[in-house]
């Protein structure tokens, strides 16, 4: 087993934790962790809600990283593999969790100017 795809497992599934702490508000927009993408920084209510969104779809697909790297332990023959599939798991649960999430901050922030006419 290699200590490269378990420190990417091990972050990939301490940024859940990151991320349900910026949906909930506990971690607050502008400060320097989180989903830093110019949708999400629009308002409190774009921060939250595009944080919620991306929640889901990062937190499963982390696991599934989590779970690569710890895959050599019952298929050896995956052990060169690890890093790179337990990197791949964790980069496209990035990427759809940001595609949610900007998709939820966008429609949360026309929702915070309809209010505000």
């Amino acid at each position: 087993m290699t200590p490269g795809a378990l420190i990417i497992g091990a972050v990939g599934l301490g940024l859940i934790a990151v991320i349900a702490l910026c949906a909930s508000g506990v971690i607050p927009r502008g400060w320097a962790v989180g989903i830093r993408l110019p949708a999400l920084q629009q308002s409190d209510a774009a921060w939250r809600a595009g944080h919620a969104a991306a929640l889901v779809p990062y937190a499963v697909f982390a696991v599934v990283g989590a779970l690569l790297a710890l895959s050599p332990l019952v298929f050896l023959s995956l052990a060169d593999w690890a890093p790179l599939l337990t990197t791949v798991a964790v980069l496209v649960g990035l990427i759809v969790g940001s595609v949610r999430g900007v998709r939820a901050a966008n429609n949360a922030a026309a929702s915070d100017d309809a209010r505000r006419r």
